[in-house]
């Protein structure tokens, strides 16, 4: 018995070429919608749902998962992904269970990161926006969001624009950047992801936990059926019941460098080293370890650190940083008057909530593990000679702690971004979603009834017809069955030739992908 197979395309042993997830690329990306609406569905939103955003965030067409394009010259590395990811994302709801509104749309990217990273010998604050990408294609964006504390108003802040004030987001002073995580995650799904609400771009401000899910990082889901939603959480992280290994590379940065999960060589040269959870260098200026107590100051300094970040005049001379009163934080207690009443900013709002370890002489590698920009330079499974990464952070608990990902600049210098062009002479390294190539594994025969059984891997949305010849000749093909839908939301598609081989001594087959639905391209 014979089968036919496609070849794949050839791969390029390089962590920044090999580490991208394509295994779901062929898998049409699913939301659910809302607690009453929790069937996965391929477009959105459906009737009924109430859409607060009003401008057009609407999937009309499904669109395919995860990384789609993978090519590479000798410099970059080149990604085309449509920034929605292959697990079930959804719902997306308010602080009181209300939708939050906002749906995420397919992207166009073609992103394109260095094969050659090198340390900035001038450290570059993040931008808004994306500052990397994860391995699923979908966009990273760093701790903050986009508002800064503004003084003298009487609502929260609203998105003005500050003359003067660069990059430091769409309104106040810029001194004290709001944290995404205190102020957003109540938006997130539990992939631990959202979308804004004018360009549905889904991206991650802490660590993907889905993604890790599905990457096998040391991470458990617990399954709601009444929901139809995962629920991920750490399986152990002491690691003293379960035993932990190290993490996999999640992202990359536009630096160049990988971010990888919380696990990693509790030494940073030895390979060999017990695998532990990596220690934020940062903590809440609480008054514990050696921090000023906000609470009983006010927020009337910066700790050098983000002094350092956000431009405060000589923040080397101490720490923390006495700051004028025009740039004064609010108190932990803020009074507003509007009708919300009092709002408690407490500790946590703002990124200069917190003050980093190596500020308070206090040692990387011993009272924590990962530097200001949320990393360190070590050996991993991927780079056995060493690298500059980043990791994730959380605590003892498993609870994402600061900066979660990345710390408020590059470590190295940013290069990468969208790109207009792909160099003809760039090598692909692979390609999928609709271009999929199936591959068709050896077909298995029942010892009584002679049926015999056809798996491919197949592209969802596809319509395959299975053919089969006893002798190979260009007219003996004929048609087995009728047409076979791909299995939705799977990766793999079966056929059946019933009692064949009882009535022949060998057989031929081949599928063909007849359709193809429309998708967004």
């Amino acid at each position: 018995m014979a089968i036919v197979l496609s070849a794949t395309g050839r791969a390029i042993a390089q962590p920044i070429l090999t580490s991208w997830f394509t295994n779901n690329s062929a898998v049409l990306a699913r939301v659910i919608q809302s607690p009453s609406l929790t069937n996965p569905v391929t477009i959105w939103p459906s009737a009924g749902v109430v859409n607060n955003n009003t401008g057009g965030n609407r999937q009309s067409n499904p669109a395919y998962s995860d990384v789609q394009r993978i090519r590479c010259t000798a410099t970059d590395v080149y990604i085309n992904a449509n920034g929605l990811a292959s697990y079930t994302m959804g719902p997306w709801l308010t602080a009181n269970g209300g939708l939050f509104g906002f749906w995420p749309l397919t992207r166009d990217y073609q992103v394109r990161i260095t094969r050659n990273p090198t340390p900035a010998g001038t450290k570059i604050r993040h931008p808004g926006g994306m500052i990397g990408m994860m391995v699923n294609g979908v966009a990273i964006y760093d701790l903050g969001d986009a508002f800064s504390f503004k003084q003298n108003s009487p609502t929260p802040p609203t998105p003005t624009s500050v003359a003067g004030v660069d990059g430091m987001g769409a309104t106040g002073e810029g001194w004290w950047s709001r944290d995404a995580l205190a102020v957003e995650v109540v938006t997130f799904d539990p992939g631990y992801a959202h979308q804004p609400g004018n360009n549905g771009q889904y991206h991650y401000h802490a660590e993907p936990k889905a993604l890790r899910f599905q990457l096998g990082d040391n991470m458990t889901a617990t399954y709601d059926a009444a929901r139809n939603i995962h629920t991920y959480t750490e399986t152990d992280p002491s690691g003293s019941l379960t035993p932990l290994h190290h993490s996999p590379i999640l992202g990359w940065c536009y630096d160049g460098y990988p971010i990888y999960g919380p696990y990693a060589f509790s030494d940073p040269t030895n390979p060999s080293s017990s695998i532990r959870r990596m220690r934020s260098g940062f903590v809440l200026r609480n008054g514990q370890n050696g921090t000023q107590d906000l609470r009983m100051t006010g927020r009337v300094s910066l700790a050098k650190w983000a002094a350092q970040v956000f431009g405060v005049p000589n923040p080397n001379a101490v720490n923390p940083v006495p700051l004028a009163a025009t740039q004064y934080g609010p108190p932990t207690t803020y009074k507003t008057t509007g009708p919300g009443g009092i709002t408690t900013y407490s500790l946590g709002r703002y990124s200069g909530d917190y003050d980093y370890l190596g500020d308070l002489s206090l040692n990387q590698g011993e009272a924590f593990d990962l530097d200001s920009y949320n990393g360190r330079n070590c050996v991993t499974p991927e780079f056995p000679g060493g690298t500059y990464a980043y990791f994730v952070s959380i605590d003892a608990n498993g609870n994402p702690a600061f900066p979660y990902m990345l710390g408020k600049q590059y470590y190295g210098t940013p290069n990468a971004g969208n790109a207009a062009t792909v160099p003809v002479s760039a090598v692909e390294v692979f390609d999928g979603g609709p271009r999929t190539k199936e591959v068709l594994e050896s077909p298995s025969v029942h010892p009584v009834t002679g049926t015999v059984t056809l798996t491919w891997s197949s592209v969802e949305g596809g319509t395959y017809q299975l053919e089969a010849s006893d002798t190979l000749e260009s007219d003996s093909w004929v048609t087995v069955g009728d047409p076979v839908r791909a299995t939705p939301n799977a990766t793999r598609t079966t056929s059946f030739d019933p009692g064949a081989a009882l009535s022949t001594p060998r057989r031929f087959y081949k599928i063909w992908r007849t359709s193809l639905d429309p998708y967004d391209p």
